[in-house]
């Protein structure tokens, strides 16, 4: 399809507008839209919160009567068209037939069942001109965790990591070595405002005492989820602190310290068996809907990792790998080795200061 350079442009603000409501929006998928009338914007808006307006109904509403008639509207998803599910807004086919646009531009159509081209359907039914497709690879990278929940009924997992130019993540016994540097930091305080939790193992909690929230202006705290099979956590690691406001769960087995996990209870936290000596991922993956987390955000050490990647788990990997050498006698190696690396898919190369950093999917 014969795409112009404008049409390009406001799709392209479209997205930026969708990514506003990261960190915000889940389950529901990020949404931007602008209303074009003779290549200028007269309306735009996005999917601020969950339960709240659509990118398409904020974009509209407001407008005077008539004004968006024979406009252009630019979508970064296909419209809704349905009141089923968990729905908590009216569907916005409706509204943008009454608009009066006489043409739509769909970045990525809706896998859900209850939309899937339904809602296209019905915006061609009334007349209106509609073309798809302009920029849908970076509209569906963009909504990875709500495609791949919508697929699957699964929650998508990123595996980010920081390694040094000779393959080693930290020092036994050392606690936190810091590796990367300020803009990959700043990178990773980008991904906590994004994704639903973040996730540890015990002995990350032991060594580092993280707070594991999000340091990004305006940015909004992750719930923590830590892999504690004994529960060796200490009551007063920092990342119990806020946990009667936050969200803290703590995944365990069933030879757990009963208690520990009374104490814990206590403070807030929710300690959730899930395995017999120690904690079945795949259980707990399965057992995260019921805690509204869809995506998650992996940042434990070399042992969480590999764990994640022979469980079948891991979606995607944030790799940095810094000009700094760690040759130390107790370091400890990276769990991303060459052959894994190459077998990425749709990997992107690039830097952040000095730090070399790879994203790429491990899984189809």
């Amino acid at each position: 399809m014969g795409w112009k350079r404008e049409d390009f442009f406001f799709m392209r603000k479209c997205l930026a507008l969708a990514a506003k409501g990261e960190g915000r929006v889940s389950p529901n998928p990020l949404v931007g839209a602008v209303v074009v009338r003779n290549g200028r914007i007269i309306g735009e808006g996005f999917h601020e919160k969950f339960g709240g307006a659509h990118a398409e109904a904020n974009a509209l509403t407001g407008m005077s009567a008539g004004a968006a008639k024979g406009a252009t509207l630019y979508v970064s998803l296909e419209p809704c068209s349905h009141c089923g599910g968990k729905k908590k807004t009216p569907p916005c086919v409706p509204l943008v037939i009454k608009s009066g646009v006489s043409r739509v531009v769909i970045a990525a159509t809706d896998t859900n069942p209850l939309v899937n081209g339904c809602g296209i359907s019905q915006l061609r039914a009334a007349g209106i001109r509609v073309q798809c497709g302009l920029m849908e690879k970076e509209a569906r990278e963009q909504n990875e965790f709500f495609f791949k929940h919508i697929k699957s009924g699964k929650p998508f997992f990123l595996l980010k990591l920081a390694q040094s130019k000779n393959g080693k993540i930290g020092v036994r016994g050392m606690g936190k070595v810091r590796i990367s540097g300020k803009e990959f930091d700043k990178c990773c305080h980008r991904l906590r405002n994004r994704y639903d939790a973040i996730l540890v193992g015990v002995a990350t909690v032991i060594s580092d005492n993280p707070r594991l929230t999000c340091r990004m202006k305006g940015g909004r705290n992750p719930a923590r989820i830590i892999l504690d099979s004994h529960l060796r956590i200490p009551l007063s690691a920092r990342v119990l602190r806020n946990a009667k406001r936050e969200k803290v769960l703590v995944f365990t087995s069933e030879i757990r310290v009963r208690k520990q996990e009374k104490a814990l209870l206590a403070l807030g936290a929710k300690a959730i068996v899930c395995g017999k000596r120690k904690v079945d991922l795949k259980k707990m993956a399965r057992a995260l809907q019921k805690f509204g987390i869809y995506s998650v955000l992996v940042e434990g050490g070399a042992k969480t990792a590999e764990a994640f990647l022979k469980a079948g788990l891991a979606d995607k990997l944030v790799l940095a790998t810094s000009p700094k050498k760690i040759s130390a006698k107790d370091a400890v190696a990276s769990p991303f080795n060459v052959h894994l690396l190459r077998s990425m898919k749709n990997a992107r190369k690039g830097k952040m200061g000095r730090d070399r950093v790879i994203i790429g999917q491990l899984k189809p």
